[in-house]
Protein backbone atom coordinates (compact mmCIF):
# COMPACT_ATOMS: atom_id res chain seq x y z
CA UNK A 1 0.00 0.00 0.00
CA UNK A 2 2.83 2.39 0.83
CA UNK A 3 4.52 1.76 -2.46
CA UNK A 4 1.32 2.65 -4.32
CA UNK A 5 1.08 5.94 -2.38
CA UNK A 6 4.74 6.70 -3.12
CA UNK A 7 4.17 5.96 -6.80
CA UNK A 8 1.10 8.24 -6.96
CA UNK A 9 2.94 11.04 -5.14
CA UNK A 10 5.90 10.69 -7.52
CA UNK A 11 3.54 10.63 -10.52
CA UNK A 12 1.73 13.86 -9.48
CA UNK A 13 4.99 15.64 -8.67
CA UNK A 14 6.45 14.65 -12.01
CA UNK A 15 3.29 15.71 -13.83
CA UNK A 16 3.36 19.19 -12.30
CA UNK A 17 7.13 19.71 -12.38
CA UNK A 18 7.65 18.63 -15.96
CA UNK A 19 4.47 19.99 -17.51
CA UNK A 20 5.67 22.32 -20.32
CA UNK A 21 2.75 24.73 -19.87
CA UNK A 22 3.41 25.17 -16.18
CA UNK A 23 7.18 25.29 -16.69
CA UNK A 24 7.02 28.23 -19.11
CA UNK A 25 4.25 30.16 -17.42
CA UNK A 26 5.73 33.14 -15.65
CA UNK A 27 3.61 35.19 -13.40
CA UNK A 28 4.16 38.93 -13.63
CA UNK A 29 3.08 40.59 -10.37
CA UNK A 30 2.93 44.25 -9.37
CA UNK A 31 2.06 45.92 -6.10
CA UNK A 32 0.48 49.36 -5.66
CA UNK A 33 -0.08 51.39 -2.50
CA UNK A 34 -3.61 52.69 -3.06
CA UNK A 35 -3.74 54.34 0.37
CA UNK A 36 -0.61 56.35 -0.37
CA UNK A 37 -2.08 57.49 -3.69
CA UNK A 38 -5.36 58.42 -1.96
CA UNK A 39 -3.53 60.69 0.49
CA UNK A 40 -0.37 61.94 -1.18
CA UNK A 41 -1.31 62.64 -4.80
CA UNK A 42 -1.95 66.19 -5.98
CA UNK A 43 -5.63 65.41 -6.47
CA UNK A 44 -5.91 63.95 -2.96
CA UNK A 45 -4.23 67.00 -1.47
CA UNK A 46 -6.59 69.28 -3.40
CA UNK A 47 -9.54 67.41 -1.90
CA UNK A 48 -8.03 67.65 1.58
CA UNK A 49 -7.42 71.40 1.18
CA UNK A 50 -10.99 72.04 -0.01
CA UNK A 51 -12.47 69.93 2.77
CA UNK A 52 -10.46 71.80 5.39
CA UNK A 53 -11.53 75.18 3.99
CA UNK A 54 -15.15 74.09 3.79
CA UNK A 55 -15.09 72.74 7.37
CA UNK A 56 -13.63 76.02 8.64
CA UNK A 57 -16.32 78.00 6.79
CA UNK A 58 -19.05 75.75 8.18
CA UNK A 59 -17.61 76.04 11.69
CA UNK A 60 -17.71 79.84 11.42
CA UNK A 61 -21.29 79.65 10.17
CA UNK A 62 -22.27 77.27 12.97
CA UNK A 63 -20.63 79.54 15.54
CA UNK A 64 -22.78 82.40 14.26
CA UNK A 65 -25.91 80.29 14.68
CA UNK A 66 -24.82 79.32 18.17
CA UNK A 67 -24.18 82.94 19.20
CA UNK A 68 -27.57 84.06 17.88
CA UNK A 69 -29.32 81.26 19.74
CA UNK A 70 -27.47 82.03 22.97
CA UNK A 71 -28.39 85.71 22.64
CA UNK A 72 -32.03 84.81 22.01
CA UNK A 73 -32.05 82.49 25.01
CA UNK A 74 -30.50 85.18 27.25
CA UNK A 75 -33.09 87.73 26.11
CA UNK A 76 -35.86 85.27 26.81
CA UNK A 77 -34.57 84.55 30.33
CA UNK A 78 -33.98 88.27 31.04
CA UNK A 79 -37.52 89.24 29.99
CA UNK A 80 -39.22 86.33 31.73
CA UNK A 81 -40.23 88.42 34.74
CA UNK A 82 -41.89 91.00 32.47
CA UNK A 83 -43.99 88.42 30.57
CA UNK A 84 -47.10 86.55 31.38
CA UNK A 85 -46.77 82.81 31.71
CA UNK A 86 -48.61 82.38 28.42
CA UNK A 87 -46.33 84.81 26.54
CA UNK A 88 -43.24 83.18 28.04
CA UNK A 89 -44.39 79.70 27.00
CA UNK A 90 -45.10 80.98 23.50
CA UNK A 91 -41.64 82.59 23.23
CA UNK A 92 -39.98 79.50 24.72
CA UNK A 93 -41.74 77.27 22.17
CA UNK A 94 -40.64 79.60 19.36
CA UNK A 95 -37.06 79.45 20.67
CA UNK A 96 -37.19 75.63 20.79
CA UNK A 97 -38.46 75.57 17.19
CA UNK A 98 -35.57 77.82 16.07
CA UNK A 99 -33.14 75.61 17.98
CA UNK A 100 -34.44 72.49 16.21
CA UNK A 101 -34.43 74.20 12.80
CA UNK A 102 -30.86 75.33 13.32
CA UNK A 103 -29.83 71.83 14.38
CA UNK A 104 -31.45 70.47 11.22
CA UNK A 105 -29.62 73.01 9.04
CA UNK A 106 -26.29 72.17 10.69
CA UNK A 107 -26.84 68.43 10.26
CA UNK A 108 -27.89 68.86 6.63
CA UNK A 109 -24.76 70.86 5.81
CA UNK A 110 -22.52 68.29 7.49
CA UNK A 111 -24.15 65.47 5.54
CA UNK A 112 -23.80 67.44 2.29
CA UNK A 113 -20.09 67.97 2.97
CA UNK A 114 -19.54 64.28 3.75
CA UNK A 115 -21.43 63.31 0.60
CA UNK A 116 -19.26 65.68 -1.45
CA UNK A 117 -16.09 64.25 0.08
CA UNK A 118 -17.29 60.72 -0.64
CA UNK A 119 -18.01 61.56 -4.29
CA UNK A 120 -14.64 63.26 -4.74
CA UNK A 121 -12.73 60.34 -3.20
CA UNK A 122 -14.69 57.90 -5.36
CA UNK A 123 -13.68 59.88 -8.45
CA UNK A 124 -10.05 59.77 -7.29
CA UNK A 125 -10.16 56.03 -6.53
CA UNK A 126 -11.74 55.31 -9.93
CA UNK A 127 -9.02 57.33 -11.65
CA UNK A 128 -6.31 55.44 -9.75
CA UNK A 129 -7.84 52.08 -10.66
CA UNK A 130 -8.07 53.12 -14.34
CA UNK A 131 -4.39 54.11 -14.36
CA UNK A 132 -3.41 50.84 -12.65
CA UNK A 133 -5.52 48.89 -15.12
CA UNK A 134 -3.98 50.67 -18.12
CA UNK A 135 -0.48 50.20 -16.71
CA UNK A 136 -1.18 46.55 -16.01
CA UNK A 137 -2.33 46.00 -19.57
CA UNK A 138 0.61 47.90 -21.07
CA UNK A 139 3.23 46.12 -18.95
CA UNK A 140 1.47 42.74 -19.13
CA UNK A 141 1.02 42.23 -15.38
CA UNK A 142 -0.90 39.07 -14.59
CA UNK A 143 -1.68 40.18 -11.08
CA UNK A 144 -1.72 43.54 -9.28
CA UNK A 145 -2.03 43.50 -5.51
CA UNK A 146 -2.77 46.25 -3.03
CA UNK A 147 0.21 47.10 -0.81
CA UNK A 148 -2.09 47.05 2.24
CA UNK A 149 -2.43 43.28 1.83
CA UNK A 150 1.29 42.59 1.47
CA UNK A 151 3.77 42.26 4.33
CA UNK A 152 7.02 42.11 2.35
CA UNK A 153 7.57 42.85 -1.32
CA UNK A 154 10.54 43.33 -3.60
CA UNK A 155 10.86 47.02 -4.42
CA UNK A 156 10.99 46.35 -8.15
CA UNK A 157 7.43 45.02 -7.99
CA UNK A 158 6.05 48.22 -6.43
CA UNK A 159 4.53 50.44 -9.15
CA UNK A 160 3.15 53.08 -6.77
CA UNK A 161 5.53 55.84 -7.88
CA UNK A 162 4.80 55.19 -11.56
CA UNK A 163 1.08 55.36 -10.86
CA UNK A 164 1.61 58.51 -8.74
CA UNK A 165 3.45 60.25 -11.58
CA UNK A 166 0.76 59.37 -14.10
CA UNK A 167 -2.01 60.36 -11.69
CA UNK A 168 -0.35 63.71 -10.90
CA UNK A 169 0.14 64.36 -14.62
CA UNK A 170 -3.52 63.61 -15.38
CA UNK A 171 -5.38 64.96 -12.34
CA UNK A 172 -4.31 67.77 -10.05
CA UNK A 173 -7.71 68.89 -8.85
CA UNK A 174 -11.03 67.25 -8.05
CA UNK A 175 -13.95 69.54 -7.22
CA UNK A 176 -16.21 69.12 -4.21
CA UNK A 177 -19.83 69.14 -5.36
CA UNK A 178 -22.06 71.55 -3.53
CA UNK A 179 -19.15 73.03 -1.62
CA UNK A 180 -18.04 76.54 -2.30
Amino acid sequence: MRSILKFLLFFFCAAFCFNPVLARAELSIAVVDIQNLMTESLAAKSIQKKVQARREALQAEFSGYEKTLRDNEKQLVDKRAEMTSEDFNKKRDEFQRKLQETGGVVQKKRVELERSVSKATTILRDKILKIVSDMSEAKKYNLVLSRQNIVIVEKTMDITQDVMKTLNDQVQDIPLEGAS
